[in-house]
């Protein structure tokens, strides 16, 4: 297991309700995570939350941003919610578009089973320390 993936998972370890949040990809820059759409997450039209995919997005823009060995918090984000999803497995990807000394902007999708977009971000995540 690589030194990104092992700094990765033990982060999830902290998160509450990303239990089931498997990690299928990290490296500097990127990370691409999947979950099984809980129960728990649907809201009252039968649908994943926005907050549940809003914090997906967050969870794996961090990673992408951690993986590249420096610190970081969300400083800004948005994000589009394209097409309502209410089972089945989604897929979190993000990417770093730019990184410069004290922030990085990320892309991030979240795809369903069949690779169609579900949601769609920019995050820009402020960069601390080394590590």
């Amino acid at each position: 297991m690589s030194k990104e993936k092992q700094a990765a998972q033990e982060i999830l370890k902290h998160i509450g309700g990303q239990e089931n949040l498997k990690i299928l990809e990290i490296e500097p820059g990127h990370a691409r995570l999947s979950i099984e759409v809980p129960k728990e997450a649907l809201n009252l039209y039968g649908n994943a939350h926005g907050g549940f995919l809003f914090s997906l997005c967050d969870i794996a823009t961090g990673m992408s941003t951690y993986a590249c060995e420096v610190t970081n918090v969300t400083q800004c984000a948005g994000i589009n919610f394209v097409r309502g999803i209410n089972s089945g497995t989604i897929y979190v990807e993000s990417n770093i578009v730019y990184k410069g000394r004290h922030t990085a902007v990320c892309r991030v999708d979240i795809t369903g089973e069949e690779e169609e977009l579900l949601v769609t971000g920019n995050f820009t995540m402020f960069l601390g320390k080394e590590i």
